[in-house]
C-alpha cells in the first residue's frame, strides 16, 4: 500500500496584544498562520514576533480562544519539496525575522517582499506554492490568515477541516 502524505494548515487566534491588533485590521477571525509536516505530530512552523519557530501549539492551547486545521492530501513530490524547504529555513533560522513593516503593508494591500522576513501568512502561502501545492491567486505577501483559510478550502485535495482541533 502506497504511503499517504499530509501537509496541515493551522489558523489560530489567541488574546494577546498583537493578535488583538491583527484581528481588529484584518477583519476579524484568525490571526496567526502555521504550517505542519504529518511525519511531526504538533509540530509546526511559521513566523511570529521572535522570527522564524517551530511551533508546539497543543503546549499552549489554553492562550489559544480558536483554531481551524486544513489537512491536505499531497503527493511525495510535494512532500519533499515542503520538508525540503522547512529544512531550509531550520538551517537559518537565527537570520530570519518577523516583518513588523510587512504586516502593515499585507494590511494596506501593498505587496512586498524584504529579505530575511515574513508575516505568519504570507511564509506559509509562499511554502505552498513554492512546494507546487498551490497555486495563489495572489502575491504571497498579501495574504492575512483569513484570506489564507478561504483559498485552502477551494483546494481539490483538502482532506479534513478540523474546527478548534486544540480542544480535543
Amino acid at each position: 500500500m502506497e504511503k499517504k502524505y499530509t501537509i496541515s494548515i493551522l489558523l489560530t487566534k489567541s488574546g494577546d496584544f498583537i493578535s488583538k491588533l491583527i484581528y481588529y485590521f484584518t477583519g476579524k477571525g484568525y490571526t496567526h498562520a502555521s504550517i505542519g509536516i504529518d511525519d511531526e505530530e504538533d509540530t509546526y512552523y511559521s513566523f511570529n514576533i521572535k522570527g522564524f519557530r517551530k511551533e508546539h501549539p497543543k503546549r499552549h492551547k489554553d492562550t489559544i480562544k480558536d483554531s481551524i486545521c486544513y489537512e491536505l492530501d499531497v503527493t511525495k513530490e510535494e512532500h519533499e519539496n515542503m520538508t525540503s524547504l522547512i529544512n531550509e529555513f531550520q538551517k537559518e533560522r537565527f537570520s530570519w525575522k518577523y516583518d513588523s513593516l510587512g504586516l502593515i503593508l499585507t494590511i494596506l494591500h501593498i505587496p512586498h517582499k524584504r529579505e530575511k522576513h515574513y508575516i505568519c501568512s504570507q511564509f506559509v502561502a509562499e511554502l505552498l506554492e513554492k512546494a507546487k501545492i498551490m497555486k495563489l491567486s495572489k502575491n504571497p505577501s498579501l495574504y492575512v490568515p483569513n484570506r489564507l483559510g478561504q483559498e485552502v478550502r477551494k483546494l481539490l485535495n483538502l482532506r479534513k477541516v478540523d474546527q478548534n482541533p486544540l480542544n480535543q
